[in-house]
């Protein structure tokens, strides 16, 4: 599952994904970015030990949980009948009262399901596009990387 604002995720990241989800098998599988800063993105929140323990979206952040740099770019690999579960238990028991995908990662763990989050994002994977601001940056670095002729 990828997002359809973010149109710079790499074929080689999706790739990367992918051969751990086939090797481990885990119900699911994210691509994480560390960022400078995150602000407006959703936190992957861990134990001391580095284990996975969910997503927080910002808006629903704790003050620590907002000096977090590791972000969720909602890149998923999911076994899909483990997420058909997770489905069914979202809740809009957040700020936004509105359902996450995000909780689904951590709905995951919760029931004991292996999850696993991978630092395996580049910063220009993190441009999404909600403003026309976003837009013109998109293609700034679509030109840079040669995904886009000048006209």
């Amino acid at each position: 599952i990828v997002t359809g604002d973010s149109p710079l995720i790499q074929t080689s990241s999706i790739e990367r994904l992918f051969q751990e989800y086939d090797r481990e098998r885990p119900a699911c599988i994210l691509g994480t970015l560390k960022k400078d800063d995150p602000f407006g993105l959703g936190r992957i929140v861990r134990t001391d030990e580095g284990e996975f323990l969910g997503i927080v979206e910002e808006k629903d952040a704790t003050d620590e949980q907002r000096r977090i740099n590791e972000v969720n770019m909602s890149t998923y690999v999911f076994d899909c009948r483990e997420l058909l579960m997770a489905l069914e238990q979202l809740r809009t028991e957040n700020n936004q009262r509105e359902y996450y995908i995000t909780d689904c990662p951590g709905i995951l763990k919760s029931l004991g399901k292996q999850v696993a989050a991978l630092p395996v994002l580049k910063p220009c994977e993190a441009l999404s596009i909600n403003t026309f601001d976003d837009l013109a940056a998109v293609e700034a670095e679509m030109r840079k990387l040669g995904y886009l002729c000048e006209s």
